[in-house]
């Protein structure tokens, strides 16, 4: 910006203002799509589904502008969706009853413990014994153990609460302290590494296991692990998988600066020895819930009381005033949209208005897979990703008579837009990983761009040919 012109963003008597290009974004931004809801409304549209529509976008542009921090925008929306009575204070705060944010707050505590205990020191020592520590180096190693935890944890908020805080003390333990480029790089190597290709893998991720609930419930069709393996993964797993590093070394990729300490750091202490036992127990439930039916949530808060129970535990209890509560607000207020979007209605609005605007029946089948994913995506940016199989699965059936195609298929043509997504917001596994890793959302938006554009161009067209290839679209 040239000095003229930012004379000419400052406020006329030299007290501090809002800069014009800031005012510009918050009128394009918000002022315009509210004043678009009210002559909607003017028009005859239900007053609680306009209000609904107002409220979820005024949190989707404040997350996605980063204009406060994102749980002040969670609160804000609880504050807003009572005040309007756009739904019940049990749809408004239920993402406080949902066991994702539990299983948040088991892994908050878990991360605490790995800090203050000394095993996130420990875990790094051992960790730069094995890799090199180039930056391409560690951003292709945290990817890869992202990759591999998906297969043995089975939920991508777990795989992060018990990762980041070993990132961040790598990263510090490599020269890259806070707000640097090559610590968020590092957080968001094992965030989108261990979120974005378990998507291929069935039950590694909330919103696949939603969809196969849904599917179950309303058409009682199952699906089994290897053919969801074989299609999902394949391609997008895959590219998914190998894309993320390339961006990431190109955005943040700087030299270490500080020489890692490879020295033994002695005898393993007792709080580390615990840690150890209850990581290790908590991975083994995790994996083998289909054996128990234990929700990992509760796996994962059952292991937080044990770190903070007296005597056998890692941490004392006095710990928790030390537990940074952002990411847990936060999540709740994901979920509480989505509630709020089905509770009133607009979810399922906007989902029936994009299968009557679109005549999809008397199109070829690449441009009806491209409009099946564009109403995904829509849909998720709505109602965040965890929600968006609640809306999706119910309309594959009216898809699936308009296109032709059998049921699967649309239900299977859902999990793109799961993985290629822009705002990272959708993914409430990303948002913690940005959260306790202390990086805004804007930081993360370079990166989501660049495989946003990726995916559309490159792996949608490529995962559509498998489609074709293995017959899933006849």
């Amino acid at each position: 910006m040239s000095a003229t012109q930012r004379e000419a963003d400052r406020p006329a008597d030299g007290a501090p203002g809002i800069r014009r290009s800031t005012l510009a974004y918050l009128v394009a931004g918000l002022v315009c799509p509210l004043a678009a809801m009210a002559v909607w409304l003017s028009y005859g549209a239900p007053l609680q589904l306009v209000a609904s529509a107002a409220v979820i976008w005024i949190a989707i542009f404040l997350w996605a502008s980063a204009l406060v921090p994102e749980y002040i925008t969670a609160l804000i929306l609880f504050f807003l969706a009572v005040l309007t009575q756009i739904a019940p204070p049990s749809v408004v705060f239920s993402g406080f009853h949902s066991t994702a944010v539990w299983l948040v707050f088991g892994g908050l505590v878990l991360g605490l413990a790995v800090q203050q205990s000394g095993f996130a020191g420990r875990a790094v020592t051992l960790a730069l014994r094995t890799m090199k520590t180039s930056y391409p180096s560690l951003i292709w190693s945290l990817s890869v153990v992202g990759l591999l935890l998906a297969f043995v944890v089975p939920s991508a908020m777990g795989r992060v609460m018990i990762m980041v805080p070993i990132v961040i003390a790598l990263a510090e333990s490599v020269g890259f302290p806070a707000a640097s480029k090559g610590r968020t790089g590092m957080v968001l190597a094992i965030g989108l590494g261990t979120t974005l290709p378990a998507f291929g893998i069935l039950p590694s991720n909330v919103p696949n296991m939603a969809m196969m609930g849904a599917a179950a419930a309303i058409y009682d069709l199952e699906f089994q692990y290897g053919d969801y393996f074989l299609l999902n993964f394949t391609i997008m797993g895959t590219l998914s998988f190998l894309a993320v590093p390339v961006v990431l070394i190109s955005l943040f990729s700087e030299p270490p600066t500080a020489p890692p300490d490879r020295a033994d750091e002695g005898r393993w202490s007792a709080p580390e020895r615990r840690l150890l036992i209850y990581l290790a127990a908590t991975t083994l439930f995790w994996a083998t819930d289909f054996v128990h039916g234990v929700s990992p949530a509760w796996v994962a808060l059952g292991a937080a009381i044990v770190c903070l129970a007296p005597r056998v535990g890692v941490i004392e209890a006095t710990s928790l005033t030390r537990l940074n509560v952002g990411p847990w607000i936060f999540v709740a207020g994901v979920i509480g949209l989505g509630a709020i979007a089905s509770h009133s209605g607009l979810g399922d609005r906007v989902g029936s208005a994009m299968v009557s605007v679109f005549d999809i029946d008397g199109l070829v089948q690449w441009q009806q897979f491209a409009i099946i994913v564009a109403m995904g995506m829509v849909t998720g940016a709505v109602t965040s990703m965890p929600a968006a199989p609640a809306i999706m699965t119910p309309l594959a059936d009216s898809i699936a008579q308009a296109t032709g195609w059998p049921l699967d298929a649309v239900l299977m043509a859902q999990v793109p837009t799961w993985m290629i997504f822009i705002f990272p917001y959708q993914a409430p596994p990303l948002v913690v990983a940005l959260a306790l890793g202390g990086i805004r959302m804007s930081e993360a938006m370079p990166v989501m761009i660049r495989f946003f554009v990726f995916g559309v161009v490159v792996i949608l067209p490529l995962h559509f040919l498998w489609m074709k290839l293995l017959g899933v679209v006849p």
